[in-house]
């Protein structure tokens, strides 16, 4: 896989970038990631980072079962009567799970045949393995299809999402997508060594601004938003102030690996800035990641 024109507008950079560099396309001002090397896309998700673990049990488990508890119950605020929903890119199937126990029917769409088999086993949901190219996924129809932190690994996510919500979504149907937000406070710590960068993996870097202008291209208005989150926010924000004394290592895998004195005193000094910063930034419009719920121009 090589990325040498904008995912978005395939528009060419005017020079010749670094390789693996965040340029941001003068046509439709959207940040992405150069590949001017060819990158073997099979192991970019063999890595420790994307590996299949059963950590049903953990504190990280119960913190992601929460946030997603409120992404769906948003969702059935602003669409009351939505019971459907498509979660594409769904990994583990956890939302999936959270969707079930609150009477959701849902169907998740997984590449990672390994994963897909995980959510299916572990959590008992309902999860095809297949590259989605076009047309209704089963009988489509969906109240709701999330994009949970997968728009920025879609080598043309623009080309992908408008069929697939076309063909997909319900008259009224509403749309969730969770993106890291390029333009946060933690970005802006972190600087290069932001853990969502992510590259080569993260193909696109968003902001609001920007996903709002190509959402609106395709016929689709931001009717809610949500930026606050403890997995990715406030610990995102503690791993961009570990950063800056030298921390270069994924803290959720440390923390599950190896615990170090070190570390853990360096996590009780810092978490309590990390949470006052991230809850500052939201006030700024500068949290370390944003979800947008959408509907079709127009619909009420």
């Amino acid at each position: 896989m090589r990325q040498i024109t904008c995912p978005v507008c395939k528009n060419s950079p005017s020079n010749s970038p670094q390789n693996q560099s965040i340029i941001s396309c003068r046509i439709c001002g959207t940040r992405w990631t150069f590949l001017g090397n060819e990158v073997d896309s099979n192991s970019l998700y063999s890595d420790e980072v994307y590996s299949i673990v059963d950590n049903r049990k953990s504190v990280f488990e119960r913190i992601i079962f929460s946030e997603a508890k409120k992404v769906l119950r948003i969702a059935h605020r602003v669409n009351p009567t939505a019971n459907s929903l498509l979660d594409f890119g769904s990994g583990k199937g956890q939302f999936l799970a959270v969707a079930k126990t609150l009477g959701w029917k849902g169907l998740g769409i997984e590449t990672a045949e390994e994963r897909a088999n995980f959510a299916k086993e572990k959590y008992g949901v309902h999860v095809i393995s297949e590259f989605y190219n076009g047309g209704k996924v089963e009988a489509g129809n969906f109240d709701l299809i999330a994009l949970n932190h997968v728009l920025e690994h879609l080598p043309a996510p623009m080309e992908l999402i408008q069929p697939l919500l076309n063909e997909n979504l319900s008259k009224n149907g509403l749309v969730y997508l969770e993106i890291p937000r390029a333009d946060s406070w933690q970005a802006k710590i972190a600087e290069e060594n932001w853990i969502h960068w992510d590259i080569p993996r993260h193909l696109t870097h968003w902001t609001e601004d920007g996903i709002r202008n190509q959402m609106e291209k395709i016929g689709f208005e931001i009717v809610e938003k949500r930026s606050f989150s403890i997995h990715l926010g406030v610990l995102g924000m503690l791993q961009a102030l570990l950063s800056k004394f030298g921390f270069r290592e994924n803290l959720i895998l440390r923390l599950k690996r190896k615990k170090s004195m070190g570390l853990l005193i360096s996590i009780g000094i810092l978490l309590p800035f990390a949470w006052i910063l991230e809850v500052l930034s939201l006030g700024f419009g500068k949290s370390g990641i944003l979800g947008i719920y959408l509907k079709r121009r127009g619909k009420a």
